[in-house]
């Protein structure tokens, strides 16, 4: 096919981009039709629809017309029925015939038969040009063409509207009308013998009948009826006839340029019709659909058609045809603007006329059909909007026809939004947007196509919402294509009705181009638009200029990276936001500001240039919105209240970080005062930080929407963090009462703290409810009121919200780990109380209200209280605080207080029932109570954060124990386990480096919460520096004698009292008789002679006593024979049943079994069977169970336009492959280890909780001049950690990328093989430490976390030969067992079997259990991945399925061999965290959800999608999102355990099967042995 002219806009046929590269291609666009005359006056004054009757009085006419036109009919319906030629069978005879057809087809609506008669013959005649019948006349047969352009000449008379006709007159003729267009429609589809002439001829009857029904202004009288009601019944129908022939014409027989220039002139005449625009845009919607298939294919987001309107383009029609059509098509009603201007609309000689012919019509302008211009205009810009979408590649739904013309005709009645719904082109649940970036959920449900949307989006049927917005089409057309094709009619239409700043209205040219590439002769808008609003702005077509300010601010978020953007595109669309923006009165349009804030998410945070200049006006929006509860202006009917803050937030989050980035770098005006001396200050960026964080304060204290509050609770952390590192790096000390502020430079007021009715933009600026808190400048009192308003809005609103509490949480967590100067400890006492309280109220609900969710809240409050106290340990010397602390984690441990008031005696736990909330939080409240005892205060160890275990373990005692080396046969240690929850291992043997020969043991302790190592002696005298303990061991010699001995005093003793003798005595005293009366004389001498024995005794004894002393005063002192001499001293003991007897481990009770206990204190004793080998692997089984848990951050690098994993991960091999500040980044996520040295979490199993010996480290040199390649997990890797979790931060290189690939088949094969060596490994725990004689390199428990710490030297291991060739240089070598005789035990049995039952192991073939048994419930596998994005379209083409092979831990394959009995599907899931560098110093970030286990759980803070952050705190924020991403993870996943509990477990399962049963006897008998040495 031969277009008329072809080369108009060639490039809108290229691939992938739309751009416009000249004004020259802009200019040549816009004379398109210059060269071409209008067939408009042709057609007005065609006589082709006159008849020779016509020269007759109109009686004769009728007559002769009735008469002969019903013979004819007749006639034809006898020859139709009987299949009989017609009698028409000369030209002669059929052209007078069709003279009285012509003129019949004029009668009047009264004629109503002859009418009919005359259709139906003409419909007969013309179905000629398709399948001719006998009764048509042969001269028609022979040749129809002449003859149907002829006839439709004729049939334009039956278009005519009939004035002063009834109701039922009017739809008669509306019926025959219809029948004549259906005929239309068949010939034009149908025939295939149309000639140009007749395509021509066709197309204009069009055109005229289009133009007679249409061009009158409608007027309704006193019924209700309309002087020319046939334009109402006809309009839609006339149109869209026009509209699809002319398109099958461009398919068949494309129109001459004068046919198009004629049909664009005469739309200028009907567009106060809203059909014209409703059938317009079903036009260009369905080519714009084929011309977005045609230039990016088909898989881009595609523009779903109605059925009916998608049949409007012909099947066979090519693309060459269709696009310029759609060129044309595009601009046929030429500049939709005009829509809004009255005075342009009714500019046309038929309003003329009825202005003139009515008295009371004094302008055309105000005529009643103008009212209709509101919606007409509003629809206008509602279809480009829709091609906006399109183009931008957002997926959209037309099914559901709200483009029709049915919509009521008066702007009240036009408020239910009419946005097509969108169509979600993607597996996952998400919407689409049209105008609003959003799909609309239409009540009309039977054309529409029902999405779902996601379970937390609830909103009222016709609203949209944020969260189901799609992203862009990566391959969508630059900003300025779209902007060259839509601009000008988009610019324009935003300020309709707007009264321009006098420096803003200046004068324009006469040449200025009114549309997008044609020049209109009428008369458009300029953007000089005060001109027809003097009095003031107009908000009549606020609606329509809502639609082009959301377009465009949809055409500017889509700007890509590095694109460059036309500046007088630019300047026009700021102007644009400048007055859209507008919040106080009369200039505020609710409508146009509700659609800018809801489509400009994205604004500040695409690589605008200068887009900063809209700060404050944006600011001042946001404040409109924030402050308020509810809407104070009038709102779009699509847009829920929510729905518009949840958009002002993102753009809160992208402007908190300006302040104090830009800091005093000045705004500039968008009005122009350069010719106006002002006496304002200028303003600068850091005058908006306290009216930026005293909105941010009064949105969360205002805020109800769950989602909402957490986006600002992210935004809170991030300010407080930016605010506080700010501070630390320029050393600033200021005090809380010291004021800073810059608030005086900025003379607008900041948002009110409350929500009253007095808005935050009051006229007088000092008209403030309350004035914010002045040290709201400094980090110390920031800090101070985000702590207090958390915590009170925690108890007061959001204690029963799963996801709001956990937010609140995560943001308390961050706080606590905030430097402030000088600290808040008051504060930090209050956070800590608020906390406790908040678990008080939970535990105390009812038992209904107790779920899993309930009980995750509390364990997420006692994990936030350990960290308080570790970070801030000052707060347990506090004894309200301490009481506070220990309350609740009695009540969380007991379920139940001791005291529920301070006047209640005390309950002891001896007479309390065990009845905690939940396990889960039993486990929680002991990990607190824990940490207060070994790590606050304490914290990091002398060893570094990497391990809070000892690192000596067996092995490296035994290696420094005096005596010989390792046994041959048995163990030195013995192992005693107590309350079946602490493993003991005593060692007798003293340590090389004690030099007292004292009873010394060494115990190393393995609990739920580590591995301690304690060397106790028995002591008698105290430690001293200068007196040894052999000085106190020796014999210190008898004291010499004293001889002054003081004054003696000789006494006489008697047995009673002196006062005795002076009593009188009584009758009871003389009832004993004395001796003597009572003898006879022979016994009195035997009396006397006894008496004499006595006496002589008494005197021997003297005389001997006076011998003895005189004897002793004559010998040497001491005497040697009769002097006491201590006993040898002892060098052997029996210092382990010293041990557990001085702890009172050995009495009765505690060896009774468990159902014979009285009490449980003190605890059961058992003993551990050390003379078997499998003992020792279990133990270190559970020494690579950690007592925190570990997380791991892959970082990669994309380049622009990399695709590819090889091209990703070559990046970071070179430093200048990648930005600097990328590498900043790394080391803001952590420190440096060496992976052999490193006692911690490395990212993957392999190398993690091991130390190698040095002999075993070869010496390589580290790389140098790398992108971050160097720590990729093979000599190095970035770790963090804190009291309760580690984290290591990888970096792949294609060296990783490499071992992995080919060691994963090997892995997979040998699954067994590598679960063994696994088990037989190190931990930090494997690892040898030096006693106190060895010098130990630790950092200080003051020391930064942030440096590197260096490594102490630990114990040997030999090289073990299980790991795979592929992945040699990944799996470090690990500790053998405690000698080698037992490796090959080892390797004959199962680790965990007992010695009867190792050899049937192998020969049934069972395989081997891997060491880290409880691995099965470390819960979801969850990834994290940072992505650093050099162009942020990149994101998504990001190969995230081929790169995860790269960041496998080790730990999913033990998970997954270990649950593989479990019929439960496995948790993973995949965030990715894609960050990219702004132009402007900033950094950008987007939180994807690759791949992720459906949950109630929303994405952790303090990051939010979309969130600018500042340089400063991206590594923080960064890492504490990561951490509290997982953190969620594991608390919702049901096959999670805390490490402590799975190290319980652990323990208990040693204890089953490794415990001897003996008896109280032969407990004490084996005691007693003597152990071998």
């Amino acid at each position: 096919m031969e277009f008329p002219f072809s080369n108009t806009d060639q490039n809108l046929r290229q691939h992938h981009d739309l751009t416009i590269d000249s004004t020259d291609q802009i200019e040549s666009g816009a004379k398109m039709y210059a060269d071409w005359a209008s067939l408009h006056d042709e057609i007005q004054c065609d006589r082709g629809n006159q008849s020779v009757l016509h020269k007759f009085p109109a009686a004769v006419g009728r007559e002769v017309a009735c008469s002969v036109v019903k013979c004819i009919a007749h006639n034809l319906s006898s020859a139709a029925t009987n299949d009989e030629p017609s009698s028409l069978e000369d030209e002669r005879d059929v052209k007078w015939t069709m003279e009285v057809l012509c003129f019949g087809l004029g009668l009047p609506l009264t004629e109503h038969e002859t009418i009919n008669d005359c259709v139906k013959v003409y419909v007969e005649w013309l179905m000629s040009l398709t399948q001719p019948k006998p009764c048509v006349p042969k001269p028609v047969v022979k040749d129809p063409n002449p003859f149907a352009q002829v006839i439709l000449h004729h049939l334009l008379n039956l278009f005519k509207p009939r004035p002063d006709c009834g109701v039922d007159l009017v739809k008669r003729q509306a019926l025959l009308c219809h029948r004549v267009l259906r005929a239309i429609e068949a010939v034009a589809k149908e025939s295939s013998i149309l000639t140009r002439d007749t395509w021509e001829t066709l197309l204009k009857f069009l055109l005229a009948a289009n133009d007679s029904l249409l061009s009158p202004p409608t007027e309704k009288d006193d019924s209700g009826l309309s002087s020319y009601d046939i334009s109402d019944h006809l309009c839609e129908r006339v149109l869209s006839v026009l509209f699809g022939i002319w398109l099958t014409s461009c398919n068949k027989c494309f129109p001459s340029p004068s046919l198009w220039k004629t049909f664009r002139n005469m739309c200028i005449y009907w567009r106060h019709h809203e059909a014209l625009v409703v059938q317009w845009h079903k036009v260009n919607h369905v080519l714009t659909a084929h011309m977005i298939r045609t230039m990016y294919g088909p898989n881009y987001p595609q523009l779903v058609i109605l059925e009916d309107d998608a049949q409007m383009v012909p099947a066979e029609m090519n693309s060459e045809s269709i696009t310029q059509a759609w060129f044309r098509f595009l601009h046929i009603v030429q500049n939709p603007v005009d829509l809004s201007c009255p005075a342009v609309v009714s500019n046309t000689p038929r309003f003329l006329q009825h202005a003139l012919t009515n008295e009371a019509l004094l302008d055309p302008s105000q005529h009643e059909c103008l009212l209709k211009l509101p919606t007409i205009f509003f629809k206008a810009m509602r279809g480009v909007s829709i091609m906006v979408n399109a183009f931008l590649g957002l997926p959209q739904d037309l099914k559901d026809n709200l483009m029709s013309s049915a919509a009521p005709s008066t702007r009240a009645a036009v408020a239910t939004p009419s946005t097509p719904p969108g169509q979600r082109k993607s597996a996952k649940p998400m919407s689409v947007l049209t105008s609003s970036l959003t799909s609309k959920v239409s009540s009309r449900s039977s054309q529409a196509l029902k999405v779902a949307a996601p379970a937390q989006v609830n909103l009222p049927v016709g609203k949209i919402s944020l969260e189901t917005r799609l992203p862009f089409a990566p391959t969508r057309p630059q900003c300025n294509s779209i902007l060259h094709l839509f601009g000008a009619w988009l610019f324009d239409a935003a300020l309709a009705g707007v009264k321009l700043h006098p420096s803003h209205a200046a004068p324009v040219s006469k040449e200025r181009r009114t549309s997008s590439f044609i020049e209109s002769k009428q008369q458009s808008l300029s953007m000089d638009l005060h001109a027809y609003h003097p009095l003031g702005s107009d908000n009549t077509y606020e609606r329509g200029r809502a639609e082009a300010c959301g377009a465009l601010c949809r055409i500017f978020c889509a700007h890509k990276t590095k694109e460059e953007i036309l500046p007088v595109y630019y300047s026009r669309f700021y102007l644009i936001m400048y007055y859209g923006l507008q919040t106080e009165e009369p200039e505020i349009s609710g409508e146009v500001l509700t659609s800018i804030l809801f489509n400009s998410c994205d604004l500040l945070r695409t690589d605008l240039a200068g887009v900063q200049i809209l700060t404050p006006y944006i600011l001042k929006a946001l404040e409109l919105v924030l402050s308020r509860t509810s809407a104070e202006f009038k709102m779009s009917e699509q847009i829920s209240y929510i729905e518009l803050r949840k958009a002002c937030v993102h753009l809160l989050l992208s402007i908190l970080c300006l302040p104090l980035h830009f800091k005093d770098l000045e705004i500039q005006d968008i009005l122009s005062t350069t010719n106006v001396v002002t006496k304002e200050q200028p303003r600068t960026f850091l005058s908006l930080k306290n009216r930026i964080i005293d909105l941010l304060r009064i949105a969360l204290t205002n805020e109800t929407d769950p989602t909402n509050t957490q986006m600002l609770l992210g935004g809170l952390m991030l300010v407080v963090q930016d605010l506080a590192t700010c501070e630390e790096t320029e050393s600033m000390t200021v005090q809380p009462g010291q004021d800073t502020s810059d608030s005086d430079v900025n003379p607008e007021p900041r948002a009110s703290t409350s929500s009253g009715d007095s808005g935050p933009h009051d006229n007088v600026p000092t008209s403030r409810q309350s004035v914010p808190p002045r040290d709201l400048d400094t980090a110390h009192g920031l800090f101070g009121h985000a702590t207090s308003l958390v915590c009170n809005r925690l108890m007061a609103s959001w204690k029963t919200d799963l996801n709001t509490a956990l937010a609140a949480m995560e943001l308390l967590a961050g706080l606590a780990k905030v430097t402030v100067t000088p600290p808040n400890i008051l504060m930090c006492k209050r956070t800590v109380k608020w906390i406790c309280d908040f678990i008080v109220f939970q535990c105390s609900r009812p038992a209904p209200n107790h779920s899993r969710d309930l009980h995750t809240l509390i364990v997420a409050a006692f994990k936030c209280v350990q960290l308080w106290l570790v970070d801030h340990s000052s707060l347990l010397y506090d004894k309200e605080c301490l009481h506070y602390v220990l309350e609740v984690v009695e009540l969380g441990i007991s379920g139940t207080k001791s005291q529920n008031r301070a006047s209640d005696p005390p309950r002891y736990k001896g007479t309390k029932d065990l009845m905690p909330a939940s396990m889960r939080v039993k486990d929680a409240a002991e990990a607190v109570l824990t940490c207060i005892i070994d790590q606050v205060g304490a914290f990091p160890p002398p060893c570094g954060p990497e391990s809070l275990f000892s690192l000596l373990d067996e092995r490296s005692l035994l290696k420094y124990a005096k005596g010989s080396s390792l046994p041959e046969q048995g163990s030195p240690f013995r192992y005693f386990v107590i309350d079946n929850s602490i493993i003991v291992g005593l060692l007798e043997q003293p340590l090389g480096n004690v030099e007292d020969p004292l009873p010394t043991v060494t115990a190393l302790i393995r609990g739920a919460f580590g591995r301690h190592a304690w060397t106790m002696q028995l002591r008698h005298s105290p430690r001293t520096s200068k007196i040894s303990s052999r000085a106190h061991l020796a014999d210190p010699g008898r004291p010499m004698p004293v001889e002054d001995a003081g004054t003696h005093h000789n006494v006489n003793h008697r047995y009673f009292p002196e006062c005795v003798d002076k009593i009188n005595k009584t009758n009871a005293d003389n009832s004993i008789p004395p001796l003597e009366s009572l003898t006879n004389e022979k016994e009195k001498e035997e009396l006397d002679k006894m008496k004499v024995f006595i006496e002589s005794a008494a005197s021997f004894e003297d005389d001997v006593s006076l011998k003895a002393s005189m004897a002793r005063q004559t010998k040497p002192y001491p005497d040697p024979q009769t002097e006491c001499k201590p006993p040898e001293i002892c060098h052997e003991y029996q210092t382990a049943r010293l041990f557990l007897s001085h702890y009172g481990f050995l009495s009765l009770e505690s060896l009774k079994e468990p159902s014979n206990r009285v009490c449980s204190v003190p605890p059961a004793l058992v003993m551990l069977d050390s003379t078997n080998t499998a003992l020792f692997s279990d133990l270190e089984s559970l020494d690579f169970i950690p007592s925190r848990d570990n997380d791991t951050l892959h970082v990669f690098y994309v380049k622009q336009n990399q695709k590819t994993a090889h091209d990703i991960l070559s990046n970071v091999t070179s430093y200048n492959c990648v930005q600097p500040q990328f590498l900043e980044f790394l080391h803001s996520l952590g420190w440096p280890v060496d992976v052999r040295r490193h006692a911690g979490w490395t990212g993957h199993v392999s190398s993690s909780w091991k130390i190698s010996e040095p002999d075993e480290c070869e010496e390589e040199d580290y790389m140098t001049g790398t992108g971050g390649s160097l720590y990729d997990g093979k000599q190095q890797a970035l770790y963090w950690a804190d009291v309760s979790s580690e984290l290591a931060i990888v970096v792949p290189s294609p060296e990783t990328y490499r071992l992995r690939t080919t060691s994963s088949s090997t892995l997979e094969s040998g699954h067994s093989t590598l679960n063994t060596s696994s088990s037989t490994g190190s931990s930090p725990h494997s690892s040898g430490l030096p006693s106190s004689g060895i010098n130990i390199s630790a950092s200080s428990p003051n020391a930064s976390p942030q440096a590197p710490h260096p490594s102490p030297r630990l114990s040997s291991s030999l090289p073990y030969g299980s790991s795979t060739a592929g992945d040699a240089n990944l799996l470090k070598p690990k500790s053998l067992p405690l000698d080698g005789e037992r490796l090959s035990r080892m390797e004959r049995e199962s680790p965990g079997s007992p010695p009867e039952s190792g050899g049937s192991n192998s020969s049934t073939g069972r395989p081997r259990r891997l060491g880290r048994q409880p691995a099965a419930m470390m819960g979801p596998d969850t990834k994290i991945l940072v992505v650093w994005l050099e162009r942020f379209q990149d994101k998504d083409s990001f190969p995230t399925a081929d790169l995860l092979s790269v960041t496998s831990t080790g730990q999913e394959t033990a998970g997954t061999a270990i649950s593989s009995s479990v019929p439960k599907a496995a948790e993973k899931d995949v965030y990715i965290i894609f960050i990219h560098a702004l132009q402007n110093g900033l950094f950008r970030v987007h939180i994807h959800e690759y791949e992720k286990t459906q949950t109630k759980m929303t994405v952790a803070i303090p990051l939010v999608d979309g969130m600018v952050v500042s340089r400063r705190t991206l590594g923080t924020l960064v890492r504490q999102t990561a951490i509290n991403i997982c953190r969620r993870r594991r608390l919702e996943s049901e096959a999670y355990q805390p490490p402590h509990v799975r190290r319980k477990l652990k323990i208990q399962d040693i204890v089953n099967k490794y415990k001897c049963s003996f008896s109280a006897a032969e407990f004490y008998t084996a005691l007693f042995q003597d152990v071998p040495r």
